[in-house]
């Protein structure tokens, strides 16, 4: 019985560990569809992290590589902070104007949390099987 308890938690392990990877592919793809574009080196440092354990359960990391993350999160929220204090928005330049909408959604800022709500309903939807079964 014990033995039998220890492959069904394997098994679900394993299949809660390719669901999560597979899902943070699909939002990295989306997001790279919607990052904003200069010299594409934002889209180059989208990236996932491997599946991690913890008390609470497992995740996944997803996000940029550490070496654009200053950048990274100036374009996310669409501003930046200048040495003296003021806000500057960021606006779209002409290669992200260029981008085609994708989900709903228009390449720009937000791009991560934006890919994130398309597949709100899927990431929920896949979890949910891989639970119940």
């Amino acid at each position: 019985m014990i033995d039998r308890l220890d492959r069904l938690e394997d098994d679900l392990d394993r299949r809660l560990e390719e669901t999560l990877t597979r899902l943070a592919l699909k939002v990295i793809a989306d997001a790279k569809k919607l990052a904003p574009i200069d010299s594409g080196d934002l889209e180059a440092a989208l990236v996932i992290g491997e599946v991690k354990r913890s008390i609470a359960g497992m995740y996944i990391d997803l996000g940029t590589s550490p070496e654009v993350d200053g950048y990274a999160v100036v374009q996310h929220e669409g501003f930046r902070k200048t040495k003296d204090g003021k806000l500057v928005e960021m606006t779209p330049g002409p290669k992200t104007m260029s981008k085609p909408s994708h989900g709903g959604f228009m390449p720009g800022k937000k791009y991560l949390e934006n890919a994130l709500k398309m597949n709100e309903e899927l990431i929920l939807e896949e979890l949910s099987k891989v639970l119940e079964g």
